[in-house]
């Protein structure tokens, strides 16, 4: 039997971004030109970006929301992408979890306040991916699920995946670099595929693929094989808005720089890193080279930046890479 369609399980949040005209001080004003709502965190961030980018295969999504306001606005906007949500649990009397982005209109910078709700008390048996012909799990993300956190569950959870006849994915998020450092690496043996950006590989490798601020393709390279070296099954990738490097454990490699998106169609930069999954999801699925996983996690990071949301400007996979041709690419 032929597995197909990928099913995305993990903290989902509501984004409630807020365009602001600068970052203040303590005890000063910023305003606030507009706020949007938008159903977020890492699994539906990946879940959204494939239905954008019109995966030919089915896209499922597994969380938790409160039975909220919040909760309400998190599935109506999940299902006007097109996902399957009838495995979202809505849990009585629970705060939906939600984050206020702060996005500062003129560099696109973002902070984060981030209120836990429902995600601080997950459990295992929540997450777990059904008994179906799926060909991969994806399980994100560590570091934002007290509950799971201090249980190590995300560990049963991706093993209960693989003996359930899935690939597994796993994506973190930029929280404190020593939660990821003690959370990541135990899980890197049960994954076989990891795509994580430069901070996170700093903090889980303790190798910098920076230098003086800029992206070193060679430190990256060199990171992703420690990655694979520390456990995971298949496929280590690193991106930067300068651009992408990703391994495979059969010694496949591949570069690939990052659209030169104009600076003046830049709205927002919340999402990218989960777009860019979303492409590497997308072609690691149809058994794509490297090379064209990144190249079109690269394109998909890029469409998003035209909207302040996370997957609501991300085109059809073809038109990302139309985008991408286009506009060209960095310089490497």
């Amino acid at each position: 039997m032929t597995r197909k369609g990928i099913v995305l399980a993990g903290t989902v949040i509501l984004d409630i971004v807020h365009m602001v005209d600068r970052w203040p001080e303590q005890e000063s004003v910023s305003l606030v030109d507009r706020s949007e709502y938008g159903a977020g965190g890492p699994p539906h961030n990946a879940a959204a970006g494939l239905a954008r980018l019109q995966a030919p295969f089915p896209v499922s999504l597994i969380g938790v929301v409160g039975n909220d306001s919040y909760g309400d606005i998190f599935c109506r906007q999940a299902e006007g992408y097109g996902l399957e949500t009838s495995l979202i649990r809505r849990r009585p009397g629970a705060i939906t979890s939600h984050t206020h982005v702060m996005t500062t209109t003129g560099t696109g910078r973002r902070t984060f306040f981030h209120q836990p709700g429902v995600n601080a008390t997950l459990t295992a048996e929540e997450l777990l991916p059904p008994h179906d012909d799926a060909k991969i799990f994806y399980l994100g993300s560590p570091g934002i699920a007290r509950g799971l956190d201090e249980s190590g569950a995300w560990r049963d959870i991706l093993k209960a995946a693989r003996a359930r006849g899935y690939l597994t994915a796993l994506e973190l998020v930029p929280v404190d670099a020593t939660a990821i450092a003690r959370l990541a690496p135990p899980l890197l043996p049960h994954a076989d595929i990891v795509v994580i950006n430069d901070s996170e590989a700093n903090a889980v490798t303790g190798m910098a693929v920076t230098h003086d601020g800029a992206w070193d393709w060679e430190r990256a390279s060199q990171a992703c094989s420690r990655l694979l070296d520390m456990g995971v099954g298949d496929v280590a990738a690193i991106h930067h808005p300068a651009g992408a490097v990703a391994r495979r454990k059969s010694g496949e490699t591949a570069c690939a720089a990052a659209v030169a998106v104009p600076p003046q169609e830049i709205v927002g930069t919340v999402g990218a890193g989960d777009a860019f999954f979303a492409g590497m999801l997308f072609g690691l699925h149809e058994n794509w080279p490297l090379a064209q996983c990144l190249a079109l996690g690269n394109a998909a990071a890029a469409t998003s930046l035209h909207s302040a949301t996370t997957s609501a400007s991300i085109r059809p996979w073809a038109e990302c890479l139309a985008y991408a041709q286009e506009k060209g690419l960095r310089p490497a």
